[in-house]
């Protein structure tokens, strides 16, 4: 076979001729390729919309975008290159593209807003806070560019309908001036107004607000009124006061919005007019006065022998319109005093110190007479009006009955009431009404001075010196006495006890006295009423023994018992 060798390159298909045609008598011994480079360039295409600009929600004349609020654009763009890509909103037409970053307007205008770089075929969005110097009907140019080192931009867009160009703005209106007519008492009605007005020529609303918190047309804190009739200017509103408030400062902010709810602009907007509740004295109804004994039930009762008896009570109720709670949220009442007296006595003779009388005169101007005043009722809080209060007072041992059978039978014991407040005004003074009255009872009550009744030595026949004895009124009421005695003994022997004889006058002797007897028997001693508290008042009984004749010797005792009983009140 004759072998044939070539260095040079010899196509495919020729080999495969050789193959095919060859006897044989061919050897192909190696074939060599080589590389071939290409090469092309892809040009940047401007990204194209796919939705319009456009405004989410759409700005309308209608419904314009209030200054302070954003403005919010929206589109969708291709990129046949791929590219993220930029929204831009201009102010003016013209913009130049970024390198490979976000555009920039070029207008006379700055940029309202340009979005992040956004893949594309996604939604682009920016938004611009409307200002204050903005024109009522903002247009606005917008634009796609594609974030790339050779950057292009699509040719302006400013979309279409009520959501293309322009956007509208509605202005702030403006609030200089707030005030109220207050101070005003409870149950008045107060009266709130401004000066206000609007660019433009919204209606405005009025809105008083308890707190400094106002959002969406609404006092989130309390309101207290509202123009529900918009006023071109100068809007005012009106609102009754609670029948029971709390007297002082009460906040009171008012709110200027427009008919799109913008905020007004303006010093007043937020501030503070100040609602002044006056104070009003309160008051005590004269049948909510009660006089309660120490128990709190029944007539008054005296206890202590020669001393006060204390713990007596004067209930009563006290009303105040501005609450019986204040506005520190302590008590509206501050303090209240009585006088305390018979109701045969009138009230300006027993208000001041001199007019002290412990019979039937326990004024509160008296140093000496030690009350306490307290409230003791609870209030609810600011919208109750009405408080219980309860004062303790003692009364000495003389104080004038006026049950049946005493001189006073036909009065009782009354007293009089004043309440004052935080502010220092009070009620008066306010007589308990009730025509029964609280009555006092009789105490009766008494000393017996003389422990022994000493005759002495006495020969038979004889009649002893003339003894006595005192009983002392420590009670409210004048004293007879029931007498009554034993026999007199020594050992076995005694003396009769009608041999003791009594008299209710000095000197008279044992003739012209009385028998003892061992029954008791009255004696109309006629022992006045105590009528000064440190001399009460006193009286003897006087004694003779007269010793049987004959009579054995010895030393004789015996016990004679003397009790108080109350007297006729004639004799008081």
């Amino acid at each position: 076979m004759q072998l044939i060798s070539t260095n040079k390159f010899i196509p495919w298909f020729l080999c495969l001729l050789l193959v095919i045609q060859g006897t044989g008598l061919y050897h192909i011994t190696s074939v060599f390729a080589g590389d071939s480079s290409t090469s092309a360039s892809v040009n940047n295409k401007v990204p194209t919309f796919t939705d319009i600009p456009y405004e989410d929600p759409a700005s309308t004349s209608t419904a314009p975008t209030n200054v302070g609020t954003n403005v919010t654009f929206k589109t969708k763009a291709n990129d046949k290159n791929v590219d993220q890509y930029y929204l831009a909103i201009c102010e003016e037409t013209g913009i130049t593209a970024g390198n490979d970053g976000p555009p920039t307007c070029t207008g006379t205008g700055a940029e309202f807003c340009y979005s992040t770089a956004t893949d594309s075929d996604a939604v682009a969005s920016c938004t611009y806070q409307v200002a204050s110097g903005d024109v009522p009907s903002q247009a606005w140019y917008g634009y796609v560019c594609d974030k790339n080192a050779s950057a292009l931009c699509t040719s302006v867009n400013s979309g279409t309908g009520d959501s293309g160009t322009p956007f509208y703005v509605n202005s702030q209106p403006t609030f200089t001036v707030f005030a109220d007519d207050a101070p005003v008492d409870p149950g008045a009605t107060v009266t709130w107004t401004s000066t206000a007005s609007d660019a433009d020529g919204d209606l405005l609303e009025l809105y008083v607000c308890k707190t400094q918190a106002f959002s969406g047309g609404v006092c989130t804190g309390g309101e207290w009124c509202h123009d529900t009739t918009p006023q071109a200017s100068n809007p005012t509103c009106s609102v009754a006061m609670a029948s029971i408030m709390q007297d002082g400062d009460h906040g009171a902010y008012g709110y200027i919005i427009d008919a799109h709810d913008s905020v007004a602009s303006g010093g007043s907007q937020g501030t503070d007019s100040v609602l002044t509740i006056n104070n009003i004295a309160p008051t005590i109804t004269d049948s909510t006065i009660f006089i309660q004994d120490t128990d709190g039930e029944g007539d008054m009762t005296l206890t202590s022998s020669q001393g006060e008896t204390t713990g007596f009570k004067v209930v009563f109720a006290v009303t105040d319109t501005n609450s019986c709670l204040n506005l520190a949220a302590g008590q509206e009442i501050s303090s209240a005093v009585i006088d305390v007296r018979r109701s045969g006595v009138i009230a300006t003779s027993c208000d001041a110190t001199v007019e002290y009388n412990a019979n039937y005169c326990y004024p509160d101007d008296y140093a000496s007479w030690t009350t306490s005043c307290t409230q003791t009722g609870t209030c609810s809080g600011a919208t109750d009006s009405t408080i219980e209060w309860t004062c303790t007072f003692p009364l000495q041992y003389h104080a004038d009955p006026t049950v049946a059978d005493s001189t006073y039978a036909a009065e009782w014991w009354i007293a009089d009431v004043k309440a004052t407040d935080d502010d220092t005004a009070n009620t008066g003074w306010v007589t308990s009404s009730d025509a029964d009255g609280t009555e006092m009872g009789q105490f009766m009550d008494y000393h017996l001075n003389t422990a022994t009744i000493v005759y002495g030595s006495l020969d038979p026949g004889a009649d002893a010196t003339e003894q006595s004895t005192v009983l002392e009124a420590t009670g409210n009421v004048g004293l007879d006495e029931n007498l009554s005695g034993t026999i007199l003994t020594s050992g076995g022997n005694t003396i009769a006890i009608a041999n003791q004889h009594y008299n209710l006058t000095a000197s008279l002797g044992w003739v012209a006295g009385t028998a003892l007897s061992g029954t008791a028997a009255e004696a109309e001693l006629n022992l006045g009423k105590t009528v000064d508290t440190l001399t009460p008042l006193t009286k003897s009984t006087y004694w003779v023994l007269r010793v049987p004749d004959p009579q054995a010797t010895g030393s004789y005792t015996g016990t004679n018992t003397i009790v108080g009983k109350v007297g006729e009140y004639t004799d008081w």
